[in-house]
């Protein structure tokens, strides 16, 4: 039976709503997702992904890491931590988290606080690097964001190249925006001309295989 159009504008509509709810069940479900890391993992920061040589080999540009808070006085030497810097060292100022090695570790019996002492593998000086300042400078315990517990390579290269070429991302963004919007209103608009090819082919099938039985019945009847 063919579907009149008023059914055919009802199935559409309902299409158009699932494609709309997918986008925001994605979206949504990547909040989510960070959410539920979040909890888990005990940080703000449970996905950083690397934009700097000092921690080469152990740690290479394009790296994601998986950050997970830990308590200070349980933190070791040797562990790899994620800190924010900013303010910490005097006349340098670094914006995004650090990704450094702990080389030392001591109790403050001033203020009770743990301080790290910090090295990138791939530096000759601890931090801050490059010798600035002449002097080491310790990371106090409430400015370690976490400690790294896993490694995963290359796999955060997309985020890093969005980075570096925002215009294009961006461009690329808001044409699958507009490819997906022009879908759903075509979806809305037109007949499902798919549906109707099929439901054709359907039909001469069955005329076909009609004629083929009414041959086969006239061959019979006279007695072929």
């Amino acid at each position: 039976m063919k579907k009149s159009k008023k059914e055919i504008s009802k199935k559409q509509k309902k299409e158009a709503i699932i494609a709309i709810l997918m986008v925001i069940i994605a979206v949504g479900g990547t909040f989510a997702f960070l959410g539920i890391l979040r909890v888990t993992l005990k940080t703000d920061n449970p996905l950083v992904v690397v934009t700097s040589e000092s921690m080469v080999p152990t740690i290479d540009v394009g790296d994601l890491l998986v950050i997970q808070g830990k308590e200070p006085a349980e933190i070791e030497n040797g562990t790899i931590i994620l800190y924010d810097s900013r303010g910490l060292w005097p006349n340098r100022y670094v914006e995004e988290p650090i990704v450094h090695r702990i080389v030392d570790k001591y109790l403050n019996d001033t203020d009770g606080k743990w301080y790290f002492i910090t090295q990138g593998d791939n530096n000759s000086d601890t931090d801050p690097p490059d010798g600035a300042f002449g002097t080491e400078i310790a990371v106090p315990e409430d400015r370690v964001i976490g400690i790294v517990k896993n490694i995963i390579p290359k796999i955060g290269m997309v985020k890093i190249w969005m980075d570096d070429t925002p215009w294009l991302s961006t461009f690329i963004l808001i044409g699958l925006s507009i490819a997906l919007l022009i879908s759903i209103v075509w979806d809305l608009t037109h007949p499902e001309e798919e549906d109707e090819d099929k439901n054709k082919e359907k039909e001469k099938e069955l005329e076909e295989k009609s004629n083929i039985e009414s041959e086969e019945k006239s061959e019979v009847d006279l007695g072929i």
